[in-house]
């Protein structure tokens, strides 16, 4: 991938109060080998020194901002706005972007112009970056996507024209937002599976999914949000619990039936390649840069 053919990628972090993760989130984006980035960060009006960390990189930050907003959804969508990139990316202030993330999705978007949207799989980690699982997905289908619809939001990739033909996020929904967009992408394009760990999200005490997804159920909001998202989307046939399950059920076969295929090998080694010359070009970048 030559320097001059890289479309400008845009990544948007929402933030408020999350001075403890915050700075791991930025330089996982900053330190990406993808050579054309653009970055945004809007914060929210933090007090817990977010700002100190967004002011200790601004000269590496494309553009931000902090002052009250209607919540994240509102945050991401006034990120998306000032977005200049071909092609856009969120990361939230608690969650990581895994090295190379960028360039391989670059790599899918740019040489397979019938998806809209790639995603990858993604790490668990603990407050202090300790791996707490890995969830590794199946090939992309459209009809068993209806059935969830949900994929690794910090690992998503989509085209800046699909984002504002669909405009944007619902600024009404707060939980179920990001499943909400995947299902209103999808009537305009399909999606595709990158089977490589792109992303980490970080399960903590105060972080929103675990809150009103989590095991302990503190809170039913969340969950009656993605009741309606799923309500004003899809079709009842995909609303059908028993049916949901069934399809849970046939993913997980079709993971563990592709997982060590022929295929799944090939993609990986495709994949390999790519980071092999993002890295190469990252540094002959650094080496240029050194010498002038």
């Amino acid at each position: 991938m030559k320097i001059k053919e890289s479309p400008l990628v845009t990544i948007v972090t929402p933030s408020y109060n999350q001075a403890r993760y915050l700075e791991r989130t930025i330089l996982s984006v900053l330190n990406q080998d993808y050579p054309s980035l653009e970055y945004i960060v809007i914060d929210g009006g933090s007090t817990d020194g977010s700002i100190d960390i967004i002011k200790k990189y601004e000269n590496r930050i494309s553009y931000w901002i902090s002052e009250p907003d209607r919540g994240q959804s509102h945050a991401i969508n006034k990120g998306f706005a000032k977005a200049t990139g071909q092609i856009f990316n969120w990361l939230n202030s608690d969650d990581i972007l895994m090295p190379s993330a960028t360039s391989i999705a670059v790599h899918y978007l740019t040489n397979n112009p019938e998806y809209g949207m790639v995603y990858g799989d993604r790490l668990v980690i603990d407050g202090k970056d300790q791996v707490l699982a890995c969830m590794e997905l199946p090939s992309f289908s459209p009809f068993l996507f209806k059935f969830r619809g949900w994929v690794p939001q910090e690992t998503v990739f989509f085209r800046r024209e699909l984002w504002h033909k669909v405009n944007g996020l619902d600024e009404i929904l707060h939980y179920s937002m990001d499943c909400d967009l995947w299902l209103r992408f999808l009537q305009d394009t399909t999606f595709f599976h990158i089977p490589f760990i792109m992303g980490a999200w970080r399960q903590h005490d105060l972080a929103k999914s675990h809150i009103h997804f989590g095991s302990e159920d503190m809170s039913t909001e969340g969950h009656e949000e993605a009741r309606q998202v799923v309500i004003r989307n899809v079709k009842t046939i995909y609303r059908l619990q028993l049916l949901r399950y069934i399809m849970r059920k046939i993913n997980n076969i079709r993971f563990i039936k592709e997982k060590y295929s022929a295929k799944r090998k090939r993609e990986i080694d495709n994949i390999q390649n790519v980071i092999q010359r993002a890295r190469g070009i990252a540094n002959a970048r650094l080496k240029n840069c050194s010498h002038k």
